[in-house]
């Protein structure tokens, strides 16, 4: 995968985790009455959980990949390379909070509710917080995801190291020592218990 790979993929990431934690945030504020006597939510947050995960897996598939071998990527967003992409992201989390809102809508109470009620709020407060949750979002996960990796590539640097030396067993003493078995004895008149041998008779 590219680097523009990762970038699209980091980005996906960052927009439905900002779009997973704003959405509840507001519809609790709006449940709550913070925002007047309008009906803003359709008071159900059954699309948070699947969102979430959803978030969770996709940025494990971003870390495996980036930590796979011969994968040689800089960071996805390095220096000013943020900022440019923000409204991207941020389009892209609208569009999936008004996907994940209308499904939940059609599961809740059998038919889209229309209008407004997708954003969880008055719309210029829903735009706000989204706005600073895909900022944040994007911000926090491209740090985080990009040290997960190399703490990926570290780990499994060291189980290969370690594979690799236990391959290798070591060599056997005798072999060390290249001295043959038995030939400790190198006198000819030496006995068996190791003791010195008779004088020689004299005349």
């Amino acid at each position: 995968m590219t680097r523009t790979g990762f970038r699209a993929l980091l980005g996906l990431v960052a927009a439905v985790a900002a779009a997973s934690t704003a959405d509840p945030l507001l519809e609790a504020a709006s449940n709550a009455g913070a925002f007047g006597p309008g009906i803003f939510t359709d008071r159900s947050t059954l699309d948070v959980v699947p969102a979430l995960v959803t978030a969770a897996l996709l940025a494990s598939a971003y870390v495996l990949l980036r930590a796979w071998p011969g994968t040689a990527i800089r960071p996805a967003f390095e220096g000013g390379g943020l900022a440019p992409a923000l409204p991207a992201i941020f389009a892209l989390q609208l569009c999936l909070l008004f996907a994940m809102e209308t499904l939940e809508q059609v599961v809740v109470a059998g038919h889209p509710l229309g209008g407004t009620v997708w954003l969880g709020a008055p719309p210029a407060v829903a735009l706000a917080v989204h706005a600073v949750a895909c900022i944040l979002a994007t911000w926090g996960l491209s740090r985080v995801l990009d040290r997960l990796s190399r703490a990926a590539v570290d780990i499994a640097r060291f189980v290969r190291a370690m594979f690799e030396r236990r391959r290798i067993s070591p060599p056997t003493a005798g072999a060390r020592r290249g001295v043959p078995r038995g030939s400790a004895r190198t006198h000819p008149l030496a006995s068996r218990a190791g003791k010195r041998a008779p004088p020689f008779l004299t005349a």
